[in-house]
């Protein structure tokens, strides 16, 4: 009921706009949506982005309306209900790219689906200060990205237009199709996204991408994706070692006095290890959508850990079906004996 109240909304906003403004419907496999009079398509989009459209301003400038959609596999389950974390996330992969940000007030857009994540900022992009918001949101089982820019003092003018054009963005006719995905397409897009992420994170745990490698689909062994983090900190092999004894040990279900026992400066690394898993876990749960639709599917993600010179320290890996048990909420923290038997230390 609420994803037709929801859907029903943004019929009704768009209705409202009829009026007032001439549109004209573009329509595609993947997606629908209304374009205003004066908005023309562009061929030249951000890196990450599909479809773009832009309208002339005054004194040659322009505002753009950029979008991706991705159809998400079953197995991605229902978005989370508090999305405050992925927002959090969101605002520091913002203030990586654009150092200048500077968040802005302004109303929610309406969708047709769950807004996932909402964000307006002020940043200086290619030489240029722009006003620009992100609505990340869900529509049946497609995602939309969608980026609306404009100059600062013209963003007054054009908001209706972002406003009705986001309000009729739908996913297209017929039913979404998952599509195949080649095993160098995946690679190169990890390669150019998962950066940001690593660069959103806190500066005690800076690390950077030093590889992306899937098993060859001639392998008779299980396909792995595999993504080499190169860590900053002196300390990661202390971390990761420390790491791998504790969930040995909730694996083989001792208790806090068993952990008091270990040597101080195993316990002393041990403070590290929720964060440490914590992030490992934001790598491959980023990676898992990406590959999601590799065929043959990939069914193990390994993160080989690297230290300062580069030197291996270890790895961690999931399961494909691990992984989807973990990001589809049917096995939570609470289940600490079963989490730490999912993941396997090298």
């Amino acid at each position: 009921m609420k994803r037709l109240l929801a859907i029903l909304g943004g019929i009704m906003f768009v209705a409202a706009c009829l009026n007032a403004n001439a549109q004209q419907v573009v329509k595609d496999k993947a997606y629908q949506l209304s374009i205003l009079s004066g908005w023309t398509r562009t061929e030249s989009v951000p890196q990450g982005l599909d479809v773009g459209f832009r309208k002339k301003l005054a004194e040659g400038q322009y505002a753009t309306f950029y979008f991706h959609y991705e159809v998400m596999p079953p197995e991605a389950g229902e978005p989370p209900s508090d999305t405050s974390d992925m927002k959090r996330q969101w605002d520091a992969m913002v203030r990586n790219q654009y150092p200048d940000m500077r968040s802005v007030a302004g109303a929610v857009p309406k969708v047709s689906g769950k807004i996932l994540v909402n964000g307006i900022y002020e940043l200086t992009d290619d030489g240029e200060k722009v006003r620009r918001r992100y609505t990340y949101f869900l529509s049946g089982r497609t995602a939309f990205v969608v980026q609306c820019s404009a100059p600062p003092a013209q963003w007054p003018s054009v908001l209706t237009d972002f406003d009705t054009m986001l309000a009729s963005l739908v996913p297209g006719g017929s039913s979404p199709e998952t599509q195949t995905k080649s095993d160098e397409s995946a690679k190169a897009e990890l390669k150019r996204n998962l950066p940001t992420l690593l660069g959103s994170f806190p500066s005690q745990w800076r690390c950077s991408l030093s590889d992306v490698a899937i098993t060859p689909t001639s392998s008779k062994d299980k396909r792995t994706l595999e993504i080499a983090l190169s860590f900053d900190r002196p300390d990661i092999g202390e971390i990761y070692k420390a790491t791998r004894t504790i969930f040995g040990m909730i694996k083989a279900g001792k208790s806090d006095s068993n952990l008091n026992s270990l040597p101080p400066e195993t316990q002393r690394a041990a403070s590290n290890s929720g964060e440490f898993i914590k992030y490992i876990g934001q790598v491959w749960g980023l990676a898992w959508g990406y590959v999601a639709n590799c065929n043959p599917a990939i069914e193990r993600y390994k993160l080989p850990i690297l230290n300062l010179k580069g030197q291996r320290v270890g790895s961690i890996s999931i399961s494909r079906e691990d992984g989807s048990a973990i990001l589809t909420g049917k096995v939570t923290a609470s289940d600490a004996q079963r989490v730490a038997g999912m993941y396997v230390f090298e």
